[in-house]
């Protein structure tokens, strides 16, 4: 990895935007003409929850039935021969949906200027074992209703429905699939800087030979994407996928594979990183894989549960790192508090969890007339506009206003480390891991796992 190079935080936009934030605080506190929000983020394009909608498509079939009504019943009887309908025109049937967009720009507030990585989704086993724990609520709510009371909860492993062609893709518009082409297709309307190849996932307690298809069905869809977007006008760049879960040799192989399509690709995209389990594990894939790759190849996690999987990545050099972090921590009430100019971390150190955060919706901070974090620019806590004691109270009030300065606080926040962790890296390895140290030491004690020293 280069010294010179920039760590990109990649945030998972929901709809194909940004989430709370109204086009004037985005223009005053996010401009994408900004030096932080230029060089450090990335907006994230999910495919499967954007402004992607689904379009019903008609087409004259042929081998339609006459719809039949009571007066063609009394037709039959009698040997009289009808229409089908009073003008004499066949009932044409309903064929089915399929994906349609047009440009982010012209579909939603997003500000031009961002820029954008469009992918298929973030995490596809995640989205199935959203999808379970959903049918599964709704299964033991109707069991409430009948005599015999609610089933137990399944333990079925989450499972990606994939065929050689095609992809399930799980959207708030129902089970849609979709071919590489289809992608493409819709890849290239969306106008994104970035496009990640469709690809497949298996889950880590899937056999063998689902984590092997899964594997070569995304060198296929990978070529069937590349040769989609050749004959385009699209100026996107490509990412190609690598699956965490394919087997040891499968997993060595995507590797080689991969490497010989280097030139074709601006980076490789880990998928499922997130879901190892234990923390050497993580790192040791990780050292692996830049091990094995050239030196000069872009490394991507499409999500990252914590901030020290966020860190772990950026010390093993993955420079464009994903999560949704900024957003689940505003819906959770808490607030970034890091202090990266201090070793001895910020006046909340005591109070803050595993990530760094404090919980305003905890009474402690009901008379605190204090910002949310002294120094700190955003739109929360400049010229300390908003108290941790109104936040808190806003929070009590059931008011959305509490999560948009949340947001805005940790977005800003998150910006603000990763020019820190890139401006460490510009200096050599052992800065790079000094400031991963100092922010571990405010968060001492906080982690439950370990991770070998190189």
């Amino acid at each position: 990895m280069s010294n010179n190079q920039k760590f990109k935080f990649l945030m998972h936009a929901e709809d194909g935007s940004f989430p709370y934030l109204t086009e004037y605080l985005l223009r005053k506190y996010f401009n994408p003409d900004d030096e932080i929000v230029k060089d450090h983020l990335i907006l994230g394009i999910a495919i499967k929850d954007t402004c992607v909608q689904p379009v019903y498509t008609e087409k004259e079939n042929t081998k339609l039935k006459r719809k039949r009504s009571d007066g063609d019943s009394d037709a039959k009887d009698s040997g009289t021969k009808t229409s089908s309908t009073s003008n004499g025109k066949n009932t044409i049937k309903p064929t089915g949906y399929t994906y349609s967009t047009k440009s982010l720009e012209d579909q939603t507030r997003l500000l031009p200027g961002y820029r954008t990585l469009a992918v298929p989704s973030f995490d596809l086993v995640d989205d199935a074992k959203i999808a379970m724990e959903k049918e599964t609520v709704n299964r033991a709510k109707n069991a409430q209703m009948s005599k015999n009371g609610p089933k137990a909860a399944s333990s079925t492993v989450p499972s990606v429905t994939s065929t050689r062609d095609k992809l399930s893709l799980i959207s708030p518009n129902g089970l849609q699939q979709i071919t590489p082409v289809m992608y493409a297709e819709v890849s290239n309307k969306l106008q994104c800087d970035s496009v990640l190849a469709l690809y497949d996932q298996a889950h880590q307690d899937e056999g063998k030979k689902r984590k092997a298809a899964a594997g070569e069905r995304s060198k296929v869809w990978l070529e069937k994407f590349i040769g989609a977007l050749e004959p385009s006008e699209t100026k996107s760049t490509l990412w190609a996928a690598l699956s965490c879960y394919d087997s040891k040799w499968s997993f060595a192989d995507s590797i080689n594979y991969l490497s010989e399509h280097q030139q074709s690709c601006e980076g490789i995209a880990i998928i499922g990183w997130h879901h190892i389990q234990s923390r050497d594990e993580r790192v040791d894939l990780l050292r692996k894989l830049v091990n094995a790759l050239p030196s000069k190849s872009n490394l991507a996690i499409l999500a990252a549960s914590n901030l020290s999987q966020i860190l772990d990545a950026a010390r093993n050099g993955v420079t464009t790192i994903g999560s949704s972090l900024p957003v689940t921590w505003a819906r959770s009430y808490k607030a970034l508090n890091l202090s990266l100019s201090s070793p001895t971390g910020s006046q909340e150190g005591q109070n803050m969890d595993s990530d760094g955060c404090i919980d305003l919706s905890n009474e402690m901070y009901c008379c605190d007339a204090s910002p949310i974090l002294p120094g700190c620019q955003c739109l929360s806590c400049t010229d300390n506009r908003y108290t941790k004691a109104y936040v808190h109270h806003l929070i009590k009030a059931n008011e959305m206003l509490a999560q948009i300065l949340l947001f805005g606080h940790n977005l800003h926040q998150k910006l603000f480390l990763f020019r820190e962790i890139s401006r460490a890296s510009y200096e050599g390895a052992n800065k790079l891991e000094q400031l991963c140290s100092m922010i571990e030491s405010q968060i001492c004690g906080k982690y439950t796992d370990t991770v070998n020293p190189r």
